[in-house]
């Protein structure tokens, strides 16, 4: 009804061009009307919605009519003056509509977000009121949350109709049930293969050593696996062995601890410290990259008791061990750096 204001304004244009001529033609007529008889005084000419009173006389349909005034002559005689009434109709409309989220009603230029009846007064090609009645009803869009898919390198993950190969969280819109959009979202991790090496050491009296489903009676290098890492893909290992004799080469320092709650690396573990009883006299430092004293424990006896940085800052720390033996003494200083891995 809005969208048609150019209509409304040339039909009402019409009717007023309708209204003039009967006007005009019912002036003309009285014009012609001899007034011998006291003649015609006050005449009225209307144009009304919906009803007229004249006189004390209401009128609801177009009329013609006239009323005498007893003595209103200019020589005592009576008067009659005449009605020219047109009328005009008041018209209602009821506009039914169903959005999705909201609706800007145009007739009040009012947004709507939630179901609602109401109403506007406006005007109709006659210049009467027209009230509009709106009933709205609101659907709203829905938000899903997103799935998770992990594949390796050089795979993919079939979404929809849509083949995935990237890292990334995907967005799709599609219809509700109540025909509002519908956000779906899809994040997908691909996970690279990796290349790893692992250098392992035992005593010669552990020997045989076994690792993986191989067996070793000597030291290796570079013995090559094909396995899966943790999340099914490919994994590289090298794997080195190294047999030893002496107790002090038997220690082994990390080089990286990863602090991560995972089980794996979480602390500074100096291995084979405490398996082969070794040295239980020791001592063991650690100082932050400004000298600071981070952690100092005497005769370590249990891999629980080793540094923890689960509150460190990560960068590089410094170390300095001291071990006294059955038979010899050690002293190692070194560096280590703290990561923080997902």
């Amino acid at each position: 009804m809005l969208s048609g204001e150019c209509e409304i304004v040339r039909r009402f244009l019409r009717r007023l061009a309708v209204v003039a001529v009967v006007l005009f033609t019912a002036v003309a007529a009285e014009a012609k009307r001899p007034m011998g008889d006291g003649g015609h005084v006050g005449d009225t000419m209307a144009v009304a919605c919906d009803s007229f009173t004249w006189y004390g006389t209401t009128y609801t349909t177009s009329s013609e009519a006239t009323h005498t005034l007893a003595g209103a002559a200019s020589d005592g005689s009576d008067s009659v003056v005449a009605l020219h009434l047109v009328i005009l109709y008041s018209s209602s409309a009821r506009d039914t509509v169903m959005a999705c989220d909201s609706y800007l009603w145009e007739a009040n230029n009012a947004v709507y977000r939630v179901s609602s009846v109401s109403t506007a007064v406006l005007t109709n090609a006659d210049g009467c009121d027209s009230t509009v009645t709106l009933v709205l009803t609101i659907n709203y869009s829905d938000t899903v949350d997103s799935d998770t898919a992990e594949v390796c390198i050089g795979g993919s993950h079939q979404w929809g109709d849509t083949t995935l190969t990237e890292t990334g969280t995907y967005r799709r819109t599609v219809p509700n049930e109540v025909g509002c959009d519908s956000l779906w979202m899809m994040t997908l991790i691909v996970h690279d293969t990796s290349d790893v090496t692992v250098d392992d050491t035992c005593a010669y009296k552990d020997l045989p050593w076994s690792y993986g489903e191989r067996v070793y009676e000597d030291s290796v290098r570079n013995d090559i696996f094909e396995l899966k890492n943790q999340y099914g893909c490919d994994s590289t290992v090298h794997y080195n062995l190294t047999v030893v004799w002496r107790c002090d080469a038997f220690l082994q320092f990390p080089s990286v601890v990863t602090p991560n709650g995972d089980g794996i690396n979480d602390r500074f573990v100096i291995y084979n410290l405490v398996d082969e009883g070794c040295y239980p006299h020791n001592r063991l430092s650690i100082y932050n990259r400004w000298g600071w004293l981070m952690y100092d424990k005497e005769n370590i006896s249990d891999d629980e008791e080793f540094w923890s940085p689960e509150n460190a800052l990560p960068g590089t720390y410094f170390f300095r061990f001291e071990g006294y033996g059955f038979s010899d003494k050690v002293e190692r200083l070194g560096s280590f750096e703290i990561l923080r891995t997902p």
